[in-house]
């Protein structure tokens, strides 16, 4: 996992692109860029691990570039059922962090690529800085949120009943 500034990758990463991704649609220049310059950027190859069962959610990331998956231990056995696969533009970890609780799973990435970590800090600091654009921002986070739980629910409506 490496830690880079958004002035480093803002050529790969253009506002027009960033502006494409469903987490920041609709907000404008000034806020978009806020985000990328005071979150943290990560670079991570495929099969790092973004955050273990039982870490803080003190942040959430979105992706910006390859895929992650997100796994939730079964009870009775060391394995791991995959749950969602994250696809740029999506947001990983949001809900531990509104929550106050700790992760509930594991988040690894499935193929290489950039993650901008978005601390609680942060996210306070956008909802003081910039209150128009965190209602859509907001907006954008419970649109996700409600796909997200959709497809859950799909996938239980398929399990066989015990």
């Amino acid at each position: 996992m490496q830690l880079y500034q958004y002035s480093d990758l803002s050529g790969q990463f253009s506002l027009e692109y960033c502006h494409g991704l469903s987490m920041f649609g609709a907000l404008s220049d000034e806020s978009l860029s806020f985000l990328l310059t005071h979150g943290d950027i990560y670079k991570l190859a495929g099969n790092d691990r973004v955050y273990s069962l039982g870490d803080s959610s003190d942040m959430f990331f979105v992706i910006l570039s390859g895929q992650a998956r997100f796994y939730h231990p079964k009870t009775d056995s060391d394995d791991q059922v995959p749950l969602k696969a994250y696809l740029p533009g999506e947001q990983l970890g949001f809900v531990g962090m509104i929550g106050l609780q700790a992760r509930h799973g594991n988040a690894v990435m499935q193929k290489d690529g950039y993650l901008l970590e978005i601390s609680s800090a942060l996210f306070h600091e956008l909802c003081d800085v910039f209150p128009e654009d965190f209602k859509i921002f907001m907006i954008n986070v419970t649109r996700e949120m409600s796909r997200e739980i959709a497809q859950l629910d799909s996938m239980c409506g398929n399990m066989p009943s015990t």
